[in-house]
């Protein structure tokens, strides 16, 4: 009796030790300046990236709408003036 005892509080102690070994350790100031600084940069560069996606959709329609126009179409450039 007194072993089986023994051994569930060796198992239990045993799977303390593995569980307080998998938590994440507490964060320090530092770091958590850090991750916000990372987060501002994260949310700049988002930004950045719609304002080229943009840019780069506006060019493509500017390109595609300019070769739908048939060289006689527009105004000549060569003519008298």
């Amino acid at each position: 009796m007194m072993a089986m005892f023994i051994l569930a509080v060796g198992v239990l102690l045993l799977g303390i030790k593995l569980v307080t070994r998998q938590l994440p350790p507490a964060s320090t100031p530092d770091q958590d300046r850090r991750l916000a600084e990372q987060a501002e940069e994260i949310e700049l560069l988002r930004d950045e990236v719609r304002r080229l996606q943009d840019q780069a959709d506006f060019t493509e329609r500017l390109l595609s709408e300019r070769s739908d126009v048939q060289p006689g179409d527009g105004p000549e450039r060569d003519a008298p003036g």
